[in-house]
């Protein structure tokens, strides 16, 4: 086994330390007009890496769902923005799938097609998940856990009764769901991070929405902590829609149902595979931070939309990260997710240098300030 690695740091901001401290592919069952299965070239002798775990519906396995992998890139979403598959599989007999794939970041979807269903991207009927932790990280010689999640694909109705408008239902195991926020974007290529071009709360479940004539993707979420912003954490409901994008037309009014699906954490424990940089936020009496984020970006200057965003951190100020590649990640740690911090508001910066791995520390940032 390696040696420890020591993480340097840079000290900014109100507070900032960073020290190192504890240390089947299955064979493919669809055919072949429906989705070709690619097989990543990799070099002998080169590390086994990639992303690995279990699809299931309403928590039974699902064996013969077809899983694909897309290189995540700046203004791309994966089969959202057409972007070209790195690897694809099936499911084995018990739900299980493995994709070996170079490190990066990856869109992760899955979809199992309906007798009668020809077209390459999700039907009425077929199977479908876009995952929600997407992207994810793979890093060298690791193998990543994404629990796959399906849903039956609903229909859509449309009609030409007025206004271009967009309606429609918000369901969890076919009941409405209320205290639901509904976003729709102009497009994928924000990757679905920042603000969207609406942002409507759902009370009861049922939505109507009018909107000038245009396409959109349309996403739901439900945070067991409430909110609108944040990332979609364990025991949360979420979906993107399964059939976006929508179109819209002059006049014409579009019906649509939203099936959530919750995070499960069972689809994705595997002791075997790399959850990401263990990371330990403490208060300035190193007490455990509870409740805190991890934001990562590409600049210095911790401005905008971040890279990724961790979980938050448990009783003992604990969280996992994986990082997006790169030379240099910026961490800050706070309690809220999003705009400017507030004046006197509690945080950490450090800087995470060169690959991390499951022999990575674990790293830790101290608050300074009135948490």
């Amino acid at each position: 086994m390696r040696g420890p690695k020591t993480l340097p740091v840079k000290r900014e901001g109100i507070a900032a330390t960073g020290t190192p401290g504890l240390r089947t592919v299955a064979a493919c069952l669809i055919r072949c007009v429906v989705l070709s299965v690619l097989v990543p070239a990799i070099a002998k002798g080169a590390a086994e890496q990639g992303i690995r775990g279990r699809a299931s519906l309403a928590g039974e396995i699902d064996a013969g769902v077809v899983v694909t992998a897309y290189p995540y890139r700046s203004a791309s979403f994966g089969p959202l923005t057409g972007e070209k598959a790195a690897a694809s599989t099936a499911t084995a007999t018990d739900g299980t799938y493995a994709l070996q794939v170079p490190p990066g970041r990856y869109v992760v979807e899955a979809l199992r097609k309906a007798p009668g269903n020809a077209s390459l991207r999700p039907e009425a009927g077929d199977l479908h998940c876009l995952y929600s932790g997407s992207p994810v990280t793979v890093a060298g010689g690791n193998w990543t856990p994404v629990g796959l999640n399906l849903v039956v694909v609903l229909g859509e109705q449309r009609t030409r009764e007025g206004p271009a408008r967009l309606t429609g239902r918000i369901t969890h195991k076919g009941k409405l769901q209320d205290k639901v926020y509904l976003y729709l974007y102009q497009d994928a290529a924000s990757g679905f991070r920042g603000p969207a071009r609406l942002l409507q709360p759902v009370a009861s479940g049922e939505f109507r929405v009018r909107v000038p004539p245009g396409t959109y993707q349309l996403v739901a979420r439900k945070r067991v902590r409430g909110g609108a912003y944040g990332p979609i954490e364990v025991g949360d409901l979420f979906n993107f829609y399964p059939m976006n994008p929508v179109t819209l037309a002059e006049g014409e009014q579009v019906a649509v149902e939203i099936p959530l699906v919750e995070r499960l954490s069972l689809l994705e424990e595997d002791p075997r595979s790399f959850a990401g940089l263990k990371i330990r936020v403490l208060g300035p009496d190193r007490a455990p931070a509870v409740g805190h984020y991890v934001l990562a970006y590409g600049t210095s200057a911790r401005s905008g939309v971040p890279l990724a965003t961790s979980s938050a951190t448990d009783g003992e100020g604990r969280t996992r990260f994986p990082l997006p590649p790169g030379d240099v990640v910026y961490l800050r740690a706070r309690r809220t997710v999003g705009g400017p911090l507030a004046e006197g508001q509690a945080y950490a910066d450090g800087e995470v240098h060169g690959p991390v791995d499951a022999d990575t520390p674990e790293f830790e940032l101290q608050l300074r300030g009135n948490p």
